[in-house]
This record gives structure tokens, C-alpha cells and sequence, in this order.
């Protein structure tokens, strides 16, 4: 008789499943479930506490596996994935969930979390990730990417990946960016690599910059920095107009400029604190400006 009653819960579980439905309404916590969706669907995640990790594969497929309460709702065309409520305001209260879902690699994916991190791996959709008390690691070729914390750091590696990346305190390494790339932060350091950079605005308060990068033709780069050192490393063929400012720091170029009247033409320069330079590279069809108040800025030649 026992026997009977457990096959029945298991044909019971099945068909929740198959009709997408909330494994967690058999009564059970943990949840794994499965969603047949176009390669394309659009998947939204939102936890207040423990870990996202998003993981593509190649299938049609979205793989839900969940160790606490989770209420899904799914089509072919979305999937949501959301902490189960104790209050009256859905953001109020609510358990540590660790939530790891497998997606079509072209997916788009949304996720946010407060207490926790995300991780992502392998999406070559849309990513916009949000963690409030948690680090961001993407690794993978996402065409386009937003990325957004307040008290942790920003890793990401992506393949010629467009990438907006903001964090209050923390570092931000972005890697395999091109197109256009936007990174700020107040307390903490930016490093970015690219290639064919159209535009890139990188700004922090409290921290260095690091650009090595190509530029496409006519790329406008910005780079402020108010308490650190900016360095930029540029191919020998750079051709771009330089404005720089340093308050309290130097100015090294090891590119010459093309200036007839000016002095450092022959090659590398170096000035002291307190100056602001103007020279062109070559043709000077792209554009960068360079401020750094309390320290130096370094121009070096020679990079991807």
C-alpha cells in the first residue's frame, strides 16, 4: 500500500512539472524543474538572500534547481523565478534561497538579488544584473551587458561585449569589451581590455584607472579619475587627439606628438604637476580626455 501512495506522488510531481508548474506545491522545498522556451526567453530572477548562478547550455531548455521556497511562472517566451514572500511587502522579509538555472545561450537574462552574489556563465544574450550586498562574475560573450552593485566588485569577461558596469565600493575588471563601454565607481579601481573601443566613459572618486585597448576610428574616450593614477596603453598606431590634466601628478607619454611647435615631438615626454597638455597621435580622428587630480597619468605605447 505504501508503495502505491509513493508511485502516485511521483506521477503527481511529474505532471507539476510538465505543466510548469511549482515543483514546491507537492510540498517539498527543493525545487528542480524544467521549461521548454525559444532560444531567446527572456528570464527574470529576483531573491532577497543567498547566490544566483545563471549557467548557458546548449538546449531549449530552462533547468530550475533550487535548495528553498521559489515561486516560478513560465511560457516559451519567460520564465520568472521569485523568493517566496513572508510579508506584506515582497522585498521585506525572506529565506537564504541558493538558485542555480541552466538557459539558452542567446537568452536575456535579469537578476537581483540583495544579500548575495550572481554569477553567469556562458550567456551570449542581454545581461542585466543587480546585487545590492554581493559581487557580480560574468564570464562568457554576452552581446550587452548591465551590471550594478553597491558593496562588492564587478568581474567580467566577456567576447567584443558592449558593458555598462556601476559599483559604490568595489573594483570593477572588465575584459573582452568592445563597442561601447561605460564604468564608475566611487571607492575602487577600474581596469578595462578591449578592442575597437567606439566610446568608453570610465570614472571613479577613490581608485585607479587602467585603459589597454584598440580604438575604432573616431572613438571618444573619457577617463576621470580624482584621487589616483590613469594609465592608458595604446597600439603604436593610435591616431587620436590627447587633452590631459594633472593637478598633483605628472604627465609620461611615450607616444610623440605631431604638433610642429610642440617641444616634445621627437618622442616621449614627461611634464610635471600642474599641467595641462594638448597633442594629436597620428591623424587625431578619435578623442580623449584625461583628468586626474591627485595623481599622475601615464600614456604608454604599445598595446593590444
Amino acid at each position: 500500500m505504501r508503495e502505491g501512495r509513493g508511485s502516485t506522488a511521483a506521477a503527481l510531481l511529474l505532471a507539476l512539472q510538465a505543466f510548469g508548474l511549482p515543483a514546491s506545491a507537492a510540498g517539498d522545498d527543493a525545487l528542480e524543474q524544467v521549461f521548454q522556451v525559444a532560444p531567446d526567453a527572456s528570464v527574470e530572477i529576483e531573491i532577497l538572500s543567498g547566490k544566483i548562478v545563471v549557467k548557458a547550455i546548449d538546449a531549449n531548455e530552462v533547468r530550475v534547481r533550487a535548495k528553498s521556497g521559489i515561486e516560478v511562472e513560465g511560457s516559451s517566451r519567460r520564465v520568472s523565478l521569485r523568493a517566496q514572500s513572508t510579508g506584506w511587502f515582497p522585498w521585506g522579509r525572506g529565506t537564504e534561497t541558493d538558485l542555480e538555472v541552466e538557459v539558452p545561450r542567446k537568452s536575456r537574462i535579469a537578476a537581483r538579488i540583495v544579500n548575495g552574489g550572481i554569477k553567469a556563465e556562458g550567456v551570449e544574450g542581454e545581461l542585466v544584473l543587480r546585487a545590492a550586498n554581493g559581487g557580480i562574475e560574468v564570464k562568457g560573450a554576452p552581446r550587452r551587458a548591465q551590471l550594478e552593485t553597491m558593496n562588492a566588485g564587478i568581474k567580467f569577461e566577456g567576447d567584443h561585449s558592449e558593458v555598462v558596469a556601476k559599483a559604490l565600493n568595489g573594483e570593477i575588471e572588465l575584459r573582452g569589451v568592445g563597442g561601447e563601454v561605460e564604468a564608475g565607481t566611487v571607492s575602487g579601481r577600474i581596469r578595462v581590455e578591449g578592442e575597437e573601443i567606439e566610446r568608453a566613459v570610465l570614472r571613479t572618486m577613490s581608485g585607479e584607472i587602467e585603459l589597454d585597448s584598440s580604438l575604432a576610428k573616431g572613438a571618444r574616450v573619457e577617463a576621470r579619475s580624482y584621487s589616483g593614477r590613469v594609465r592608458l596603453r595604446l597600439p603604436e598606431d593610435t591616431s587620436a587627439r590627447f587633452d590631459v590634466q594633472s593637478v598633483s601628478g605628472g604627465i609620461r607619454s611615450e607616444f610623440a606628438s605631431s604638433l610642429a611647435d610642440d617641444e616634445s615631438g621627437s618622442g616621449s615626454w614627461l611634464h610635471g604637476p600642474g599641467h595641462r597638455r594638448s597633442f594629436v597621435v597620428g591623424d587625431g580622428d578619435a578623442r580623449i580626455e584625461i583628468e586626474s587630480f591627485s595623481g599622475g597619468v601615464e600614456i604608454e605605447e604599445g598595446g593590444r
